[in-house]
């Protein structure tokens, strides 16, 4: 039998075609724009669809070191950068025990 738990979500941290943060995403939604448009990132035009959502001016540096960024593909990035985000966002200290 699963037993079921509760879950309190503390903090929120966001990185989609939308914008990076919870501010940029909110007012995009809020203002009713898409994440959706041309892809960029490399060149699409042998592909059926150019459409796609990418996340745009993601800069990871503000979160990771130079050498993190170096060790990670994009993807962690957005997820280890998002979860910083979110940790910070909910007023959590991480505090290191010197015992």
């Amino acid at each position: 039998m699963i037993k079921s738990r509760r879950v309190a979500i503390t903090g929120i941290g966001l990185i989609t075609p939308l914008g990076i943060g919870k501010e940029q995403n909110f007012d995009a939604l809020f203002e009713g724009r898409s994440g959706i448009s041309r892809i960029t990132k490399f060149d699409p035009s042998a592909l059926n669809s150019q459409i796609a959502g990418e996340v745009k001016n993601f800069n990871p540096q503000g979160y990771l070191s130079i050498k993190e960024c170096k060790r990670m593909d994009l993807f962690c990035q957005y997820a280890v950068c998002a979860a910083k985000m979110a940790l910070q966002d909910s007023g959590f200290e991480i505090k290191e025990n010197n015992a």
